[in-house]
C-alpha cells in the first residue's frame, strides 16, 4: 500500500509496563514493502537499546529553536539550533547518557553497534562545525553501589561484556569469590567450555556511562549543535507476525500497538507466506528505540521539530506511532511539526524481506 493513505488508529500503547497515550486522530504507522520469499528459525532475537538527544540542565533563557532527527540502522544524527535570550552569557552542563549496559545480558542478547568499550556508540558532536570535547564518566554499580575502584584495583575493565572483562575475573583467586558474589560483582556459573564442567565467575555488574561538558551559550546568539552515533539495533531473524498461531501469543497485541502495526501490514506478510509457501513468514525484524520525551522537558516546546525515518531498502517494511507523516522518497518517512512537545518515545521496526 501506499504509504501516504489516510487512516485512523487509537489503540492504547502499552510499553515497558507503562501505559502510553493513545494516538490522536490521523496518527498513522508507514509501511511499503515488496515481497520477497525465505525459510528461517524462530526464538533467535535480541533487543534495541534505548538511546537519545543530548539532555541539557534547563534554562529559561535558552531556548530550542529546532530539532531536525534522522534515524536509519545506520546512523541516528540531530542538529539543535538553541538561542539564548539572555543579555548575558549563560554557561550550562550539557551530557549524552548511554544506556546502561549489564553484565547479566549476554553479549548476544542485546544489540551493541560497536566493540569499542570507551565510545560502543560512536558518539561524536559539534557546536557551531568544530568537534567538541566531552568528557566520558563510567561507573560500575552492583547492588546500587559503586565498585569503579575495586574493578580497577583488580584489574578488570568495566565493560562487562564484549570484552576480556569475564576472563580476568574468572581469574581472580576462588577465595575472593565469595566477597564479590556478595557484593554483586560477580556469579558463580558451572559450564564446561569443550571441556570437564567447571564454576566460573562470570561478571553481574552494571556498566553506567555518559559524555558530559559545559557549553557557553553566547548572549543573543544563535548556537548549533550536530549529534551522530550509531544506534543499538535488535531484532530477530524471524518475526511473530504470519507464524502459525500467532494471534494467541500473549505479546502480539502489545507489539502491534508499540509500532502502531495495523492490518495491511499484517495482511501482506500473511499473505507472503502463503504465496511462497513458507513454513515460517519470511521476514525478519529490526528495531530500534529512541528516546523523545526528554524534549518535552524545555520551558518551551520545540519550535520546528523534523524527524526523518529511514528504512534502508525500498522493499523493507517499516512502522512506527507518529502524525502526519509523509512519504519523500523510496526508502523515507518524514515529519514535521511546530511548537512541538513530545509525550511519547520512538520506537521503530523494519521488516527485512529474508533471502532464499
Amino acid at each position: 500500500m501506499d504509504a501516504t493513505d489516510d487512516r485512523e488508529f487509537a489503540p492504547p500503547i502499552k510499553r515497558e509496563g507503562m501505559t502510553m497515550p493513545p494516538i490522536a486522530k490521523g496518527a498513522f504507522p508507514v509501511l511499503f514493502a515488496m515481497l520477497m520469499p525465505w525459510c528461517a528459525r524462530a526464538n533467535d532475537t535480541s533487543a534495541a537499546l534505548e538511546t537519545g538527544g543530548l539532555r541539557f540542565k534547563q534554562d529559561p533563557d535558552i531556548v530550542m529553536r529546532s530539532e531536525d532527527l534522522f534515524i536509519s540502522e545506520k546512523e541516528i544524527r540531530i542538529v539543535y539550533r538553541f538561542f539564548n535570550t539572555a543579555a548575558t552569557d549563560k554557561t550550562i552542563m550539557i551530557a549524552f547518557p548511554m544506556p546502561d549496559i549489564a553484565g547479566t545480558e549476554g553479549d548476544e542478547n542485546i544489540g551493541l553497534p560497536t566493540d569499542n568499550p570507551e565510545n560502543i556508540f560512536d558518539f561524536h558532536v559539534t557546536v557551531d562545525g568544530k568537534a567538541a570535547a566531552p568528557h566520558l564518566e563510567q561507573t560500575a554499580l552492583a547492588n546500587d553501589v559503586d565498585q569503579t575502584a575495586l574493578l580497577r584495583k583488580l584489574g578488570i575493565p568495566l565493560m562487562p561484556i564484549r570484552g576480556p572483562a569475564g576472563d580476568l575475573l574468572d581469574k581472580v583467586p576462588k577465595s575472593n569469590w565469595p566477597e564479590l558474589v556478595k557484593l554483586g560483582v560477580g556469579a558463580i556459573e558451572t559450564y564446561g567450555s569443550g571441556g570437564p564442567m567447571q564454576d566460573h565467575l562470570v561478571p553481574t555488574w552494571t556498566l553506567r556511562s555518559a559524555y558530559t561538558w559545559r557549553q557557553t551559550f553566547p548572549a543573543g546568539r544563535e548556537i548549533t549543535f550536530e549529534q551522530t552515533y550509531r544506534p543499538s539495533v535488535g531484532g530477530s531473524v524471524q518475526t511473530i507476525i504470519g507464524a502459525d498461531n500467532w494471534r494467541s501469543n500473549p505479546e502480539a497485541k502489545s507489539f502491534l500497538a508499540s509500532y502502531c502495526i495495523d492490518d495491511d501490514l499484517v495482511h501482506s506478510i500473511e499473505r507472503a507466506r502463503a504465496t511462497r509457501r513458507a513454513p515460517y513468514p519470511p521476514f525478519s525484524e529490526r528495531s530500534i528505540a529512541y528516546v523523545l520525551s526528554t524534549g518535552a522537558n524545555w520551558a518551551a516546546p520545540i519550535g520546528d521539530f523534523h524527524l526523518t525515518v529511514d528504512k534502508g531498502e525500498p522493499n523493507n517494511f517499516v512502522s512506527f506511532c507518529a502524525e502526519g507523516v509523509k512519504k519523500t522518497g523510496p526508502t523515507r518517512f518524514e515529519v514535521r511539526h511546530t511548537n512541538f512537545k513530545p509525550s511519547r518515545d520512538l520506537k521503530i521496526v523494519i521488516f527485512v524481506p529474508n533471502p532464499n
